[in-house]
């Protein structure tokens, strides 16, 4: 194909080795260099050769692509989301079914169950982030999950806390993928606004698997406590067979990314990455650039994001303990087990609203995820300051608590759309994720016995972690819109447009070179190179 030559570039150095320090950076005069190695831009770059220019996208058929996507993606992370979540919370919903002195297990001993599910996310982090762009991402999530499976319904044999840790740190090792996984594809396939909605959607099946997990605890405390296998084995069992079924089903029918969607034809393909163009951030590249990682790690937005995930999740350990809480007001198990359900509806309600106002302001990710945590302040206070017989009011304190989840969603969301260049993306999701797993980790060592029933240090720990959230939330706000308003001033003082085409490069059977013209987007640049990038706020 013909196209205008480009300033002459460096040869390529790629070696046979799957790590990469080439890169395709922007130069002084905002020409994009040659990009000698394909392997080494977007795994959709070619998809996009004679469409680089195509005329804009028509509403109505971005809307029916998106439709597409949706009836074929959504209910897989739907059924993956709700699970984990009854799967990470199967402690708590075991707590009262005589997980702990089936186990001989003491209070610390339970605090450190949620610990060790925690080590074992933080250990594999970095493997799952490095691996996730080296192999099919689709296919490896449904392995994970396949993995899952089998520890969770193993801890059913288990009669100590020995086997109980060594499994619960098997489940944080698989589980430590889907959070990032669930991220990133994402934002393969949806826009900015369409993924930050569809990760809030996605997030509101922890409130439903709260509701089922409630459900279900319900049912399996019916069984004979005395009988085998126990009540909290059978919840073990049940959910380890949904997880396994739910395993295949992500196998055969999660694409890894556009270009391998087989419910896609090859003209919706070229749609779907037409339609991410808006992102400026690329969908998925399958070389490791070290350049990028280094980039990642001195990016100061990325350790704001970092230190938000990581004291956002000291809030974590109510999850674990919610049930033990509720029952301390006097419950017994089957009560406890219905009263648990009306957490996940607290937890539905928060999320949607959440969803409803960024879809109608979608430059407002940091407002929402403020007010997203002041339900939760609130919450604290009663349960502060509410007198012990004042049951009904303490309940609605520990169900208001649970519409803290917005907040989280929406700083989530964002940290998946600030960054561009995909080694880059998944070094800062596995950032993100480390600070995630250490919060976790500490989150259930203040929820010690000695403080029950009234639990006034948690509380209060509780009540500053919001505090903490809000400020860094203003602070994270502060940073990207100054970052915008200096690339909005050196663009009007240069007077010169941004370039919005790159090229690529191929030798064919034949010796001779063509070059493909695809956006910039395309060519794995980060946004820090990519002067046209704008932060959402």
């Amino acid at each position: 194909m013909t196209t205008q030559e480009l300033p002459t570039t460096r040869p390529s150095n790629h070696s046979s080795s799957s790590i990469s320090d080439e890169k395709v950076p922007v130069t002084d005069n905002s020409s994009l260099e040659v990009a000698k190695d394909e392997k080494g831009v977007d795994v959709v770059a070619e998809l996009l050769s004679g469409h680089a220019e195509d005329a804009e996208m028509d509403p109505e058929v971005a809307r029916k692509i998106r439709n597409k996507l949706d009836w074929h993606m959504l209910p897989l992370l739907f059924a993956l989301y709700t699970l984990q979540f009854i799967d990470k919370g199967s402690l708590a919903s075991s707590s009262i079914l005589g997980i702990i002195p089936d186990n001989h297990l003491n209070a610390n001993q339970f605090n450190n169950l949620s610990t060790a599910f925690y080590i074992g996310y933080i250990i594999f982090v970095w493997p799952h982030a490095y691996l996730m762009q080296r192999l099919p991402i689709g296919k490896y999530i449904a392995v994970n999950i396949f993995f899952w499976a089998i520890c969770m319904g193993l801890q059913a044999a288990c009669k100590n806390y020995g086997g109980l840790f060594a499994l619960r740190f098997l489940l944080g090792a698989s589980e430590g993928c889907i959070t990032s996984g669930i991220m990133t594809i994402m934002t393969m396939f949806y826009t900015r606004v369409e993924s930050t909605q569809r990760i809030s959607w996605t997030f509101q099946c922890n409130g439903v698997a709260l509701i089922l997990s409630g459900f279900v605890a319900f049912g399996v405390a019916h069984i004979n406590a005395k009988a085998h296998p126990r009540q909290w084995q059978w919840f073990m069992i049940i959910t380890s067979i949904a997880s396994l079924i739910v395993s295949i089903l992500y196998f055969w029918y999660m694409p890894d990314n556009p270009a391998n969607a087989r419910f896609l034809t090859k003209d919706e393909k070229v749609l779907v990455v037409q339609r991410l163009r808006i992102n400026q951030n690329g969908v998925e590249t399958k070389v490791w650039k070290k350049y990028q990682f280094i980039e990642a790690i001195k990016d100061p937005k990325t350790w704001l994001f970092f230190f938000f995930a990581a004291i956002a999740n000291l809030q974590g350990g109510i999850g674990v303990v919610y049930q033990i809480i509720i029952s301390g007001y006097g419950f017994n198990t089957l009560e406890t087990t219905l009263l648990s359900a009306p957490k996940g509806v607290g937890m539905i309600i928060g999320v949607t609203l959440g969803t409803i106002f960024i879809r109608r302001y979608p430059n407002s990710h940091t407002i929402i995820g403020i007010i997203g945590f002041i339900p939760s302040s609130i919450a604290c206070f009663l349960l502060l300051f509410l007198p012990w017989s004042a049951k009904p009011g303490l309940l609605v304190g520990i169900y208001l608590i649970s519409t803290n989840g917005v907040g989280f969603i929406m700083i989530l969301s964002l940290c998946a759309v600030s960054f561009a260049g995909h080694t880059k993306k998944m070094t800062v999701n596995a950032i993100f994720l480390v600070g995630y797993s250490l919060g976790q980790m500490l989150c259930s060592q203040f929820w010690k016995e000695k403080y029950r029933p009234r639990n006034t240090v948690p509380w209060i720990i509780q009540l500053m972690t919001y505090v903490g959230d809000i400020i860094l939330i203003l602070i994270i706000r502060w940073y990207l819109s100054s970052e915008n308003k200096r690339r909005d001033r050196e663009k009007l003082e240069s007077g010169k447009e941004y370039e919005e085409f790159g090229y690529i490069e191929r030798v064919q059977e034949d010796g001779s070179t063509v070059k493909y013209k695809v956006p910039i987007q395309f060519l794995d640049i980060t946004d820090l190179e990519n002067k046209a990038f704008r932060y959402s706020l």
